[in-house]
């Protein structure tokens, strides 16, 4: 890859190995690969061994010649860099410093094999990503949150029953009573969606669930729709009026009265390396009960 240039995004509050940064700068120092980081990880950085190799870059600032992202963190890392690399097209490789990392693609001590990205001997992993557009009492769009794993309808920190209508594609499913709702794409129903009861679904389906949080029927179940589906939130109501739509867990929007959330498939999507030929059964198979289950 002539004229590769790297951006490096690094969980500064995880312990990055110093070890683990020297050898990935030296990977692509060595084989003239332009690194790029954000002032925020120039700590982090500057104590290993990349001192005069690396341009740091302002946090809102974003090079226009990266060809791809290594994080360095776990999956909520991952995430957090999907939400602003979807809209440049860039792809990434996670390096997993968390605690699961089922969207990372490598461990710490395997930081040698992103060479084989300099190669072009890799796979690209396309994810789905949701839109949740909330509209006011008139129809207008007050906002739109874009999320690689999940949407979430719930009422804040402090848990209040919420009544609200669920539509799929015009078709009213019915009345839900609950602490809220999960929009989960097939790569978010190994996070809260499964927390909260609903389904693993393998990351190459084009599928979303929906899950009620603590439902108060036992009517109200898990539902898989197909990834095209259009989910409509209407009527939605809480004693204490704090309703709140959150994307990624990350961003938050206070519901006014009378709002609505439509959720949708989005125009933008997540590109994952892929460097290894486990497939998802295994992946999911070695994190929910690590590798000791494999032996025999």
């Amino acid at each position: 890859m002539s004229g590769t240039n790297v951006l490096l995004i690094v969980n500064t509050r995880k312990t990055i190995p110093e070890r683990s940064v020297d050898s990935l700068i030296k990977l692509f120092s060595e084989r003239n690969v332009g690194i790029f980081a954000f002032e925020t990880a120039r700590d982090v950085i500057e104590r290993s061994d990349g001192r005069g190799k690396v341009v740091f870059i302002g946090d809102d600032d974003f090079p226009d010649n990266v060809s791809f992202a290594v994080v360095l963190g776990g999956d909520g890392s991952i995430i957090r860099a999907a939400s602003f690399l979807c809209r440049r097209d860039v792809p990434m490789v996670g390096v997993n410093f968390g605690a699961v990392g089922y969207l990372a693609e490598l461990e710490s001590e395997d930081i040698a094999e992103l060479g084989r990205i300099l190669d072009g001997d890799y796979d690209l992993d396309v994810r789905m990503m949701l839109d949740a557009q909330i509209r006011d009492s008139q129809g207008n769009v007050r906002l739109t949150l874009t999320a690689l794993n999940d949407i979430v309808l719930s009422n804040g920190p402090v848990a209040n029953l919420l009544s609200f209508d669920l539509f799929c594609d015009g078709v009213r499913l019915g009345n839900y009573r609950a602490d809220g709702v999960i929009a989960a794409t097939a790569t978010g129903s190994t996070a809260y969606s499964l927390s909260a009861g609903g389904p693993i679904l393998d990351p190459s389906l084009s599928a979303v669930c929906v899950t009620p949080i603590c439902p108060h029927s036992l009517e109200s179940r898990p539902a898989v729709l197909n990834g095209d589906s259009v989910i409509e939130l209407c009527s939605i109501q809480c004693r204490k009026n704090s309703v709140y739509v959150t994307a990624d867990g990350r961003e938050g929007v206070r519901l006014e009265g009378g709002d609505t959330v439509k959720i949708s498939r989005s125009s933008l999507t997540t590109k994952l390396i892929r460097l290894k030929s486990s497939g998802f059964l295994e992946v999911l198979r070695n994190k929910l009960t690590g590798p000791e289950s494999t032996k025999n």
